[in-house]
């Protein structure tokens, strides 16, 4: 099989399962609240990634005013700022601002189908050989091999490689440093069928040079 992916690549993406990020902390903007009661509720936004984790928080209140914000549950799936409100009470001209997770490990994004389930989000759970891993979706736990196109049959795992432009590139190979690369499907111009890319390990493509395959 040759040697095996690191770890901290594959796994439950970021540690938090769906890939994205969750929600570390809110901040709260100072200016006018009032009618609010110590550990109201927050109505944080719904992930962007399918099957993401609401993210739950809840208001720190003093004499009817917004202190403070705290997360209880920072959720997962999130890949842009939700949005954040408290119920009840009247925020007059204070603001709640959503603040994402950071320094996360860069985990492997990738998708695959899954006998007698449909293409979905997944988590690499361990490589079982040179191009199959062994993955976790919504539809359960089960192996697959990479695929130069969006899976459509039961067994098959796409990574998706995205280059400095924004072109795609189905991943072939795939080692702790670099993938081979197809664009056949894909819209990257940069690299061609079997290049051998390095992949950017804090997820910013270099033109010409490297690629982004994590979340």
């Amino acid at each position: 099989m040759g040697r095996p992916i690191k770890k901290i690549f594959i796994g439950e993406r970021a540690g938090f399962g769906a890939g994205g990020e969750g929600v570390a902390s809110v901040t709260v903007v100072t200016g006018t609240s009032s009618g609010y009661t110590d550990l109201d509720a927050l109505t944080i936004g719904a992930p962007d990634l399918e099957g993401g984790v609401q993210a739950v928080g809840h208001v720190n209140s003093a004499a009817g005013a917004i202190d403070s914000a705290t997360i209880t549950v920072q959720g997962s799936g999130y890949t842009s700022l939700p949005t954040v409100t408290a119920p009840t009470g009247t925020i007059g001209t204070g603001t709640l601002t959503a603040v994402l997770t950071t320094g996360s490990n860069p985990v492997i994004e990738a998708t695959a189908f899954l006998l007698g389930g449909s293409n979905l989000n997944a988590d690499i759970v361990a490589q079982k050989g040179n191009d199959t891993y062994r993955v976790t979706t919504a539809d359960g736990t089960g192996e697959c091999s990479l695929v130069n196109d969006d899976p459509a049959a039961a067994g098959e795992l796409a990574i998706i490689a995205t280059d400095s432009a924004g072109g795609t590139y189905y991943v072939t190979k795939l080692y702790n440093n670099t993938v081979r690369v197809d664009p056949t499907n894909g819209t990257g111009a940069q690299f061609a069928v079997g290049d051998k890319v390095e992949w950017a390990k804090d997820g910013v493509a270099v033109a010409n040079y490297s690629v982004s395959i994590t979340a």
